[in-house]
């Protein structure tokens, strides 16, 4: 796999004639990608590297080069991720493996999971604890003056602690919380002015924390109060040590979403396309960014197959315009009634914007489809009241004729459930299932659902290495068996039989 790693795009971060001699990019790519799929620490990867045989044959090293120093790999990371070279390696890799095994990437699978980050799964009012805190720490190194001047109460509370926040029975956490909120708001107003603290990112955390989760009154006799849980937004702030996490209908953290291969003629899967968003987004607004992402790195497919929650009228349309055909249920918004006809059961032309009869193949009179996507038609009124089906139609009397208003969105949506229900619909949604063994296995061998570090930026290197660590599994995997196939005896022989036990 080393031959593809390319060190090219690499050439202009690094000094050309100063300077000792840099490591090798592709041994560092390697052990990122090591450390992600086994899920090591720093010095677990770095001592099998400089103890292990098998990991200097691989690198195809000496032992005296076997070493490397914890800070040239860190500092390679922290390359990665600021210039967003995570994603390239990952996308140049999958395209070399997908052309070398003739794969083919016209049916694709999607689905998404929730991620932790590397940090503390924190209470209310440990979280104001915790920013407050932070700040007081930042303020006392940087600004020890002012320090000095604050009142004692905020040394004694939050930096000596006293035991005052220790086994806070629930009786009493309510008013403790009230209390830090306090403190929180005049900490805030204290410095409002003070233009390099401002700066600060531990007082931007407590501005926040402050406009998230406190209402404000400044001319009433209590200027803050604690808004309700339901009042706090899902994307709050959920700890000062991870200001990108979020709160999902999972938990806290993050969500990973994963596009693969499906087409059943390949011999394995890859991974395509790799996305991570806060906890809070929703997967309905995934489609068309993976859409577009896979046109941008030539790996669109023609049929995209997802679960429900990317299922939608507006994402079958926009799947449509980018000559994809999204094969994913609806299940959300209102279920339509049973006892009323649909708008599947009006005659459409394929796109949806001309009505061509009713289920009674009566005519429209006219019928009007705007650029916004609304589409109306008249039928007339002798027709349609004398109708055996009008208490039950969706036409409605509009000035002397019967009206039929509907958006595109919501005749795909009407088609789709219509559609859903039927068997050849289903035998095509079996494979779907497939993409949670993926994740299952990416979460056991990789550690996905847990990952070691903070910050959006560095949780997307860790994914975007983690899922480039299992297309090497498994094209590797997939090279051995073809191996052994082509060095196989004749089945039947002796030889064949000794053969296959000795492969095993």
């Amino acid at each position: 796999m080393l031959p593809l790693i390319q060190e090219e795009p690499f050439r202009p971060f690094y000094c050309p004639d100063n300077g000792r001699p840099n490591v090798p990019v592709a041994i560092l790519t390697g052990l990122c990608i090591l450390k992600e799929l086994h899920n090591l620490t720093d010095q677990e990867v770095l001592g099998s590297l400089e103890f292990d045989l098998r990991w200097q044959y691989a690198f195809d090293i000496t032992v005296s080069e076997g070493h490397i120093c914890q800070k040239t790999l860190h500092n390679f990371r922290v390359l990665v991720t600021s210039n967003e070279q995570a994603g390239r390696i990952f996308q140049g890799i999958t395209d070399d493996l997908i052309a070398a095994s003739g794969l083919s990437t016209e049916q694709q699978r999607l689905d998404s999971t929730h991620i932790v980050s590397n940090m503390s799964h924190l209470t209310r009012l440990q979280l104001f604890i915790r920013v407050i805190e932070g700040f007081l720490k930042r303020l006392e190194k940087h600004y020890p003056k002012l320090y000095q001047k604050l009142p004692k109460v905020y040394d004694q509370v939050y930096r000596q602690r006293s035991g005052y926040f220790a086994d806070v029975k629930s009786s009493q956490a309510r008013r403790r919380l009230a209390q830090c909120a306090r403190h929180l708001f005049n900490l805030v107003d204290r410095f409002r002015g003070h233009a390099e603290i401002r700066h600060l990112q531990a007082y931007r955390l407590m501005e926040r924390l402050l406009r998230e989760q406190c209402h404000i009154q400044e001319n009433a006799p209590e200027p803050v109060t604690l808004k309700a849980p339901k009042e706090i937004p899902a994307d709050s702030l959920q700890s000062p040590a991870d200001p990108d996490a979020t709160y999902g209908r999972q938990g806290k953290g993050y969500k990973a979403s994963l596009t693969e291969t499906c087409a059943p003629e390949n011999p394995f899967q890859v991974i395509t396309d790799v996305a991570v968003d806060a906890a809070a987004a929703s997967d309905q607004q995934d489609v068309v960014a993976v859409l577009d992402r896979l046109e941008e790195t030539g790996l669109k497919p023609t049929e995209l197959i997802a679960d429900a929650g990317y299922g939608s009228g507006n994402n079958i349309l926009e799947a449509q315009e980018r000559e994809v055909e999204l094969v994913a249920p609806i299940t959300s918004g209102r279920a339509p009634d049973p006892e009323k006809m649909q708008l599947s059961d009006f005659k459409v032309t394929e796109a949806g914007r001309q009505v061509l009869a009713c289920i009674m193949d009566q005519t429209p009179l006219a019928c009007e489809a705007a650029a916004d996507g609304q589409v109306v038609a008249f039928f007339p009124f002798s027709a349609c009241s004398l109708c055996r089906f009008v208490s039950v139609c969706r036409v409605k009397p509009h000035r002397g004729d019967y009206r039929l208003k509907y958006t595109l969105a919501d005749m795909a949506t009407s088609r789709r459930r219509e559609e859903q229900e039927t068997v050849p619909f289903k035998e095509r949604y079996k494979i779907r299932s497939g993409i949670e063994a993926t994740i299952s296995e990416t979460n056991r061998l990789t550690g996905l659902k847990r990952v070691w570090t903070r910050g959006k930026n560095r949780v997307r290197m860790s994914v975007f290495f983690k899922a480039l660590a299992i297309n090497i599994k498994r094209f590797i995997h997939y090279a051995l068996e073809k191996a052994k196939a082509a060095l196989a005896p004749a089945p039947g022989s002796a030889s064949y039989r000794s053969f296959s036990q000795a492969w095993s």
